[in-house]
């Protein structure tokens, strides 16, 4: 599970930028919280973050996005992921010559794991990896370097990488290293495991004549179709079949209106927020049982507000979310903002108030005109729409 993420220089994030799913000291939902059995330490099943257009929310994901692309990209050259146009603080032009840095703090497989990469103009000028055992006295370093210079610590089995290349990860290069090898690491394979787990979901529905890849296996099929009628969908079924006289392939889904008969209608036919939902449902089903991260960019966007909370329902439930699974997503849409639906570290706000530098904070930290945070019976929606937190755009009339 991620416990903390922190940027610098990063697009329009120029100061340190954390975000943290470690809970606060706040006496709400914390049965919500999730709990690592090896330790008992607890964290944020869910993160939503809010602010207006173009203050840097899309950004914060886009930094974890592009460090997992970098990091489990094929080994070969031309399989890199392509570079932002520009990485480094975009206000100002010194920034450049300046490296970006990335430091991610995550659980997984037993480990604590600390995760640092810095680069400037493409080429990595360090990265480190920390680890930790939980539960046991074995804690250490598995490799840092500096440019194309690295150690490997005393836990990782020597192996032969090769040259470094500047601009590839030496966490990419060990695990392919280790694997052709067949040479067993524990720690390196759970923390490239990490990264490679991570469920990224699209903001927007796939357009015609595209489809999505559902799984046609029965336990997956009947969960999904579940899923959709429990947010009030009559899809019963779907299936794939080959067009006559052609080669290519059509998803036909099964709609059952009550009291009436079922009919079927081509994918490339349904609604945009219900071709939405067919794509991102699949992702959103297998994350809690088996405990991986979904990120997703305008996660309400196409849906019904009450779809948004049935989705953040599956995480915050420990029956619904046995593994710890966590959702980090932003969002317009203001209807979950409630006591009753989220605890205030987990809403997170994003503004620029300079119009410059990108500003991230959760509500439990903010401190209003008078000085005060907010309290847990406030109606966190409405005081946001009205300006009271700040991360507001501001309207000229």
């Amino acid at each position: 599970m991620l416990v903390q993420l922190t940027l610098k220089n990063f697009k329009i994030f120029k100061e340190e930028t954390l975000l943290d799913c470690i809970p606060g000291p706040i006496n709400e939902h914390k049965a919500s919280l999730i709990k690592d059995p090896l330790d008992g330490e607890q964290f944020l099943p869910v993160i939503s973050i809010y602010g207006p257009n173009s203050s840097g929310k899309s950004t914060v994901l886009q930094g974890l996005t592009y460090l997992s692309s970098l990091i489990t990209s094929p080994a070969s050259p031309s399989s890199m992921p392509a570079a932002p146009q520009q990485l480094s603080y975009c206000m100002d032009p010194a920034c450049s010559s300046i490296p970006t840095e990335f430091d991610v703090l995550f659980r997984h497989s037993g480990f604590l794991f600390r995760y640092q990469l810095h680069l400037c103009k493409g080429i990595i000028r360090e990265e480190n990896l920390f680890y930790g055992r939980l539960g046991k006295d074995d804690a250490g370093i598995l490799f840092n370097r500096k440019e194309s210079e690295f150690h490997l610590g005393k836990t990782v089995p020597p192996v032969q990488i090769g040259q470094l290349p500047s601009d590839r990860p030496l966490l990419l290069l060990l695990f392919h290293s280790l694997n052709r090898a067949s040479i067993p690491c524990e720690s390196v394979q759970a923390a490239f495991s990490w990264f490679r787990d991570i469920h990224f979901l699209s903001p927007d529905c796939p357009d015609s004549p595209a489809f999505p890849q559902l799984s046609h296996e029965p336990d997956m099929q009947a969960a999904i179709c579940s899923a959709l009628q429990a947010m009030d969908l009559d899809i019963t079924g779907y299936r794939t079949i080959k067009k006559e006289g052609t080669d290519e392939t059509q998803l036909l889904i099964t709609h059952t209106p009550a009291a009436s008969t079922s009919y079927e209608l081509p994918f490339s036919e349904e609604s945009r927020g219900t071709r939405k939902l067919l794509s991102i449902l699949p992702d959103i089903l297998i994350s809690p049982k088996e405990g991986h991260l979904v990120v997703a960019d305008d996660l309400d966007s196409l849906l019904h507000p009450h779809l948004l909370r049935y989705i953040t329902s599956l995480y915050t439930s420990h029956e619904k979310n046995p593994h710890g699974s966590q959702l980090i997503f932003t969002s317009h849409n203001t209807a979950i903002l409630m006591p009753t639906v989220l605890r205030r570290d987990e809403i997170w706000l994003c503004s620029r108030p300079t119009g410059e530098d990108a500003q991230l904070y959760p509500l439990s930290w903010y401190k209003k005109e008078n000085g005060l945070i907010p309290r847990n019976d406030e109606a966190y929606g409405k005081q946001y729409l009205e300006g009271r937190y700040g991360a507001s755009p501001k309207i000229s009339r």
